[in-house]
């Protein structure tokens, strides 16, 4: 059960050959500005398991596992959100123009220990991944960063742009997860899997 409909999260997920079925969940985000990026991004991941928990407990077992995800992405040790509007949008780009940004994901997963007896009583059992990268763009022309804007792209993405769309041809070099960049780290959700006794070369 995914917690998100991401289409990138989800696009990773069919990549390594998971079946899922996309589910919405709403969670608060709280103040950014002085909490530590990765502290944020594992508190968030693991407040949307709880709110997913809440409402499609009766979905989840042991043989079914809830997974949620939650990026940001850092710049001086402060978190940049999703652009607010065009003005923030251009703020965000000049400022990492020519830098070198952190951008962290964590996941949650989720199952329950339904053996002993009924689902009501089941024990939780969550274990949550962080993965970080970095990413360094090279300048960013101020009429590129205009028309990225207009692409629509942006909008709604963590830091205003997405790795595998068009900013692509301004990043001089990434460090770590490209996958975690786009939103789901398949190596730590490999991990995290296998904390659940599933292993990818396995088909039920």
């Amino acid at each position: 059960l995914l917690a998100s409909r991401s289409p990138r999260r989800q696009a990773l997920l069919q990549q390594l050959q998971i079946n899922y079925r996309a589910v919405d969940v709403e969670v608060d985000e709280c103040a950014k500005g002085c909490i530590m990026p990765e502290f944020y991004v594992k508190s968030m991941a693991e407040a949307k398991a709880m709110a997913a928990l809440a409402e499609y407990r009766d979905q989840i077992s042991s043989r079914r596992l809830l997974l949620t995800a939650d990026t940001v992405i850092s710049y001086a040790g402060k978190i940049i959100g999703k652009p607010e509007s065009e003005a923030h949008f251009l703020e965000i780009m000049r400022r990492l123009s020519n830098k070198t940004h952190t951008v962290f994901t964590a996941i949650t997963l989720v199952g329950l220990d339904d053996k002993p007896g009924s689902l009501a009583t089941a024990k939780e059992k969550f274990v949550t991944m962080l993965s970080e990268s970095s990413v360094t763009f090279s300048i960013l022309p101020e009429d590129f960063i205009h028309h990225y804007w207009q692409s629509g792209e942006p909008q709604d993405k963590a830091g205003g742009y997405a790795i595998q769309g068009m900013m692509a041809g301004y990043i001089e070099s990434i460090e770590g997860s490209y996958s975690g960049i786009m939103g789901l780290p398949l190596f730590e959700l490999r991990k995290a899997l296998e904390e659940f006794g599933y292993y990818l070369m396995e088909r039920e």
